[in-house]
């Protein structure tokens, strides 16, 4: 054998036998991965996929045998979760709103969503993705740490509220909101206000008028006026519009061009006077 052959053997793996790339190692079992993460006090990083996903099998190919990622993958507790493996797959996939596939989840111990990425990204890409939800999970970890010391914690409260919000899962939002509204008395005004629009927010879009209402006149009332009031005052409007309060639409838009003329939602609350307060 020459020098050259016996080398290319040696790198390569002797008998003809290529070297098996490493991969992410998955867990198969979300429970168990739950456990885990919860002892571990790590965030679950979930690839959501099915057998025909095309997509989904390529992620496998390329982007779970990238080094890096498999190097970072140590910082979370990653599991597979066939979507068509069987109802309680099905409940979990339900459970994060799972709509396309593939779609990485990544979630804290607690549960809940830090980010969610719909589609294939490939390893150049996918490490960035998992720093940022290391960082963002760090956060989320916390605030459900404080919460477990103190379910009255109103600054942990109000920022896993809005974390939860900018994720779109109101509802969750909306509970967190409500407690934090409850316990926040001692908190700086401006976020008090935020909690409350955002409740408006919510409660508006889920159609719970007299509470959107409540919720938006208590922050209006708060003093000193903050940049959430133009924002609440246009809320309120477009609130009543779709309650059928014409007159208190008018009222609210006409109060906001007059008391905040420069800002942007000023300019919405003319074109809401001219077309609906005539």
């Amino acid at each position: 054998m020459n020098t050259s052959l016996a080398l290319a053997l040696l790198l390569f793996g002797g008998g003809g036998h290529a070297a098996q790339p490493v991969s992410v190692k998955w867990e198969h079992r979300f429970d168990e991965a739950m456990k885990k993460a919860r002892a571990a006090g790590k965030p679950l990083m979930i690839d959501f996929w099915a057998d025909w996903c095309a997509w989904c099998h390529r992620l496998d190919q390329t982007t779970y045998v990238d080094p890096v990622v498999v190097k970072l993958s140590a910082d979370f507790v990653p599991v597979k979760v066939d979507t068509e493996g069987g109802r309680k797959n099905q409940e979990i996939a339900l459970r994060y709103n799972v709509s396309t596939l593939p779609t990485i989840a990544f979630i804290s111990p607690g549960g809940r969503q830090i980010m969610r990425l719909n589609g294939f990204q490939g390893p150049g890409q996918f490490p960035r993705t998992m720093e940022t939800a290391k960082e963002a999970a760090a956060k989320v970890i916390a605030w459900e740490a404080a919460l477990a010391r103190d379910a009255r914690d109103a600054t942990a409260l109000y920022n896993l509220g809005v974390h939860l919000f900018e994720q779109e899962y109101y509802e969750d939002s909306r509970e967190l909101l409500y407690r934090a509204a409850v316990a926040d008395t001692a908190r700086p005004v401006k976020e008090r206000k935020h909690t409350r629009m955002l409740i408006g927010i919510i409660q508006n879009w889920g159609r719970k008028f007299p509470e959107g209402e409540t919720a938006l006149k208590d922050a209006l009332s708060m003093r000193p006026v903050t940049e959430y009031d133009p924002k609440m005052l246009y809320i309120l409007a477009r609130m009543y519009v779709t309650w059928g309060r014409k007159d208190a639409a008018c009222s609210a838009a006409r109060t906001l061009v007059a008391d905040y003329p420069e800002t942007a939602v000023a300019h919405k609350a003319k074109d809401l006077v001219q077309t609906a307060c005539r």
